[in-house]
Parts: C-alpha cells; sequence; structure tokens
C-alpha cells in the first residue's frame, strides 16, 4: 500500500507531466508550420536582397573601371613627361660617343644589300662573257714546204 499512497500524492503531477508533454507536442509542430513559412519568407527577403546588391556591386564595378581607365591615361601622361626628356638625354649621349641611329644603320644595312646585288650581277655578267668567248686555238707549229 505504500507505493498505493505515493501515486495518490501526486496525482495532479500526472496531469501535469500530460499537459507538458502535449505542449512540446505541440510546439513541435507549430516550430514545423511556422518554420517552414519562416524559411519561405527569409528565402524571399534574400532574394531581393540578392537583387539590390546585384545592382550595388554592378555601379560599383563600373565605377572602378572608369577610375582605372583615368589612372591608366594618368600613368601614360606621366610617364610620356618623364620619357621625352630621358630618350633626348640618351640619344644626346650616344650622339657624342659616335653611336650611330637606328636609322642610320637601316640606311646602311639597305646600302650594303644594294651593293651585294650589283657585286653579284657584275660576276655573273663576267662568267657570261668569258663563256661567250670562243678559246684560242693552239697554234699549230707549221712545217715547211717545199
Amino acid at each position: 500500500m505504500a507505493t498505493k499512497k505515493k501515486i495518490d500524492i501526486l496525482p495532479g503531477l500526472k496531469d501535469s507531466a500530460h499537459d507538458i508533454w502535449l505542449a512540446g507536442l505541440g510546439a513541435f509542430s507549430l516550430a514545423g508550420e511556422e518554420g517552414s513559412k519562416l524559411y519561405k519568407h527569409l528565402v524571399e527577403k534574400g532574394s531581393e536582397m540578392e537583387g539590390v546588391n546585384k545592382a550595388r556591386i554592378s555601379d560599383m564595378a563600373d565605377n572602378i573601371s572608369e577610375r582605372a581607365q583615368s589612372l591608366k591615361g594618368e600613368a601614360k601622361s606621366a610617364f610620356s613627361k618623364m620619357a621625352a626628356p630621358l630618350e633626348g638625354g640618351f640619344a644626346s649621349a650616344m650622339q657624342r660617343l659616335g653611336v650611330p641611329t637606328r636609322d642610320e644603320i637601316m640606311n646602311l644595312t639597305a646600302r650594303v644589300e644594294e651593293l651585294t646585288k650589283l657585286v653579284a650581277k657584275t660576276k655573273a655578267a663576267e662568267q657570261a662573257k668569258s663563256q661567250a668567248k670562243p678559246k684560242a686555238r693552239a697554234a699549230k707549229p707549221r712545217t715547211a714546204r717545199a
């Protein structure tokens, strides 16, 4: 009977535990229903933000591209301003040392090629002349005729 008294002492505990169990099942069910609704809502919000961010990123990329082109132009300008005096000084120093310019070398190369062709033609003409001349016959000794 001792055990029967313990059960009788806590009759409200059994009902309370059952109510807690039912509340837990209800919470689980509600979380499932609300969770899918919440998930769909979050996907929609994320989609909206993605569109906004794509536009922002596209604008930022355009701005960066424009700035890069501007900097490229400025760099070219600065380089040409620096390069011109350096090239002039370098060319002047090379001229004082007697180093020929690219144009002078190209002109000299063209002239050498012309002269080489002329020499080849002259040699060919001389060979043609020497082959065209009949070889002189060796003179036969004359015999005395009586």
